[in-house]
């Protein structure tokens, strides 16, 4: 949203600021006395990217129909039924806990025979054609041994486990992905996003966070997860840079969204680093952390921040997916979950070029990123080009001049001003608040993202 040529940001930035002018009501009048005056009276803009669009508004593009042959045959009817249909009921009715045998805990598992006890209750058949069912699900690889070992038999002697919970370090395992794939990789994560931002819409507290456990019991959370595991068929070999640049940014936000439903939002530096290190998203068959789509991929297969050794190595078949060169505007369109961090907007591989400017301008034009003392002869910033300085510098001597391309009006000019003035410009990095938008989250731990544990790890 833009009030003439000034860059608020997205509908809640816009929200935010017309509240605030409620809040500011005296000789200013009330927020629509101020908008007619300090706005709508004004001139237009004679830049043309900011003149009204006279193209048609963007439709996300139907999904192509699901495959019949994706479903499974009823066991008591013979109706063919979704996967999603099926795995609902199972996951409702199956009494699952964690089991032990010697050192090892069993993470969400059952025994071979409560399974057949819950599909023969569920579909209302006997106990062998229960069996029957089961191995066939086990055969869809949507019940598993615990260790892959057996196959499903009506005894107490070996645990088995629902495919949801199978990996759970993996965020889009709900299912292994043998239904249509989605040739426009875009139209999938648009229609993803859609359905993450109803579920979050709906399930906000009363200071507007995002009540995280409540997500889980969402009408559409399920629909979601088994959606979302299309993307384990999405080839990214055929990509250009801007697709694959615009779309691994909008995967990147939409399943920080989703990790910090899913397996929790992390307290500690540890904990980050296990967070986005070690949870996963499965993109094509391949398995990337969160470091490995910003790093790996955008970052040109780059050094993550304090990191030894880069993600991919020269044998990393996700090698071959890394950017040619890194365009550090991503910085600006990445959030990860924190207040810090830039708001998550919708990218592109028209537009990718005008959304990464804006996206900058926005993100440089707010003083909690960059806040100029002309006084001091200071420049405060954000700790992400700390981070990151070796994509936007070489010394902190260069930033004010790089800075300087993405400010404008009085901000642009003050530091044009600090910069002829030949005075040294001091940098400070502001101190990086993790803190995010949400409430009630579930305890995010390392071992979370373990399906069988160790003694040693529980420990």
């Amino acid at each position: 949203v833009f009030f003439n040529d000034k860059h608020i940001g997205g509908g809640s930035e816009t929200v935010d600021l017309l509240e605030k002018w409620d809040k500011e009501q005296t000789e200013q009048g009330t927020a629509y006395e101020r908008f007619v005056k300090e706005v709508e009276s004004q001139p237009t803009p004679e830049d043309d990217r900011l003149k009204p669009s006279t193209k048609p508004p963007v439709v996300i593009a139907p999904p192509p129909p699901r495959s019949d042959n994706d479903k499974i045959e009823c066991p008591k009817t013979g109706e063919m039924i979704s996967v999603l249909e099926i795995m609902s009921r199972i996951i409702e009715a199956l009494p699952t806990s964690n089991l032990q045998y010697r050192l090892t805990t069993y993470m969400d598992s059952v025994r071979g025979d409560k399974v057949i006890d819950s599909l023969a209750k569920i579909f209302d058949i006997e106990r062998g054609k229960a069996l029957d069912f089961g191995k066939k699900l086990q055969e869809r690889k949507l019940i598993h041994h615990v260790t892959n070992d057996h196959i499903l038999s009506d005894s107490k002697k070996y645990y088995f486990r629902l495919q949801p919970k199978h990996t759970p370090n993996v965020l889009n395992s709900f299912r292994i992905w043998t239904d249509r794939i989605d040739q426009d990789a875009q139209a999938v994560v648009a229609r993803l996003s859609k359905i993450m931002s109803k579920i979050q819409g709906r399930n906000l507290d009363e200071d507007g966070n995002v009540n995280l456990k409540a997500c889980t019991n969402d009408v559409d959370y399920l629909q979601f997860e088994e959606e979302v595991c299309e993307l384990q068929g999405v080839d990214m070999s055929s990509m250009n840079t801007n697709m694959k640049t615009a779309f691994i940014i909008n995967i990147y936000n939409l399943m920080i969204k989703f990790a910090q439903i899913k397996v929790g939002v992390p307290k500690s530096s540890l904990e980050r680093g296990t967070f986005f290190g070690s949870v996963m998203c499965n993109i094509g068959g391949d398995l990337y952390s969160f470091k490995d789509l910003e790093n790996g991929i955008l970052r040109a297969n780059a050094k993550a921040p304090y990191a030894l050794t880069k993600s991919f190595g020269k044998d990393d078949v996700r090698l071959k997916h890394a950017l040619e060169k890194v365009d550090r505007r991503i910085h600006f369109g990445l959030n990860c979950g924190a207040k810090s961090c830039p708001p998550v907007k919708k990218f592109t591989s028209e537009d990718l070029d005008e959304e990464l400017r804006i996206v900058a301008s926005a993100f440089c034009g707010q003083t909690d990123n960059v806040k100029l003392d002309a006084q001091l002869n200071t420049m405060h910033l954000n700790t992400i080009f700390k981070w990151y300085k070796s994509d936007f510098v070489s010394s902190d001597t260069d930033f004010p001049k790089v800075i300087s391309l993405y400010l404008n009006g009085e901000n642009k000019e003050t530091l044009q001003k600090m910069i002829k003035s030949d005075k040294k410009i001091k940098i400070q990095f502001n101190e990086y608040d993790w803190g995010a938008a949400v409430s009630n989250s579930i305890e995010f731990k390392a071992s979370n993202l373990q399906a069988n544990r160790i003694f040693s790890q529980l420990i």
